[in-house]
Order: structure tokens, then sequence, then C-alpha cells
């Protein structure tokens, strides 16, 4: 998923100045949450009080974000972020959008997931 996301903003901006200069991105949960085999456990599957209890503090996290850069947009990657998103942005000032998440587990994102994430951000009016 990294890779496809730092791969489209590497071709569209060509240097980290040039992309950082006008986008920034932050995780929602910046934690790794792993099963004991190593793959990754994604914080939606967690039992609901310890969802309820993370998304809390990932929410806030997100706030104080969005407090410090007053960006003009938050795009989600994918549903789940553009949700958690909604859930914590509370300035009406800031546009909601959203992107296809660039997962390898996802069907649509295997299919040109540049070139659609590339087309959202035109639709948005982020991109030109």
């Amino acid at each position: 998923s990294g890779r496809r996301l730092w791969q489209l903003f590497s071709e569209r901006c060509g240097t980290p100045e040039k992309f950082f200069a006008q986008h920034f991105v932050v995780n929602y949960c910046p934690l790794v949450f792993c099963e004991a085999s190593g793959r990754n456990f994604t914080p939606d599957k967690l039992p609901a009080a310890e969802q309820a209890r993370l998304f809390a503090v990932c929410d806030e996290h997100l706030r104080c974000v969005l407090e410090i850069l007053e960006p003009e947009w938050l795009v989600g990657v994918g549903a789940f972020a553009l949700a958690r998103g909604e859930a914590a942005a509370k300035n009406p000032k800031i546009k909601l959008g959203k992107i296809l998440h660039p997962s390898p587990a996802s069907p649509a994102a295997n299919r040109g997931w540049s070139q659609a994430a590339t087309r959202q951000l035109i639709e948005l009016g982020i991109w030109r």
C-alpha cells in the first residue's frame, strides 16, 4: 500500500520538497498491530471496547494535527480513513474527500490504482 502511495506522489511531484509544499500524509492510527504470525492486524478488527478506546485516542491525535496544520482538505485513503476523518474533523471549513485505498488485497486497487487515485484527486479539485 505504502509503496503505491509514495510512488504516485513521487511520479506526480518529483521531489519530496515539491510534494510536502502542498501535501501532508498522516496515519490515522500510527501504531502497528500484528498477529502472532506477523501478519498485519487492522484496528477495525479489535473488540468493540478496545476499538472505542483506541479510536478515541486516534481521533484526538487527528484533531490536533488538523488544528495545527489547518488544511483545506482532509482526504481519506480508503473508506475507513474517510469515516474516521469525518468523526475527528470538527472544523467545518475543512473539505472532506476520499481516494481508493492502494491495498494489494483490493481488486479495484490492483486494476490501475495510481490512475484511479489521480482521477479522484482531479475530480475533487485538489489536482489539475
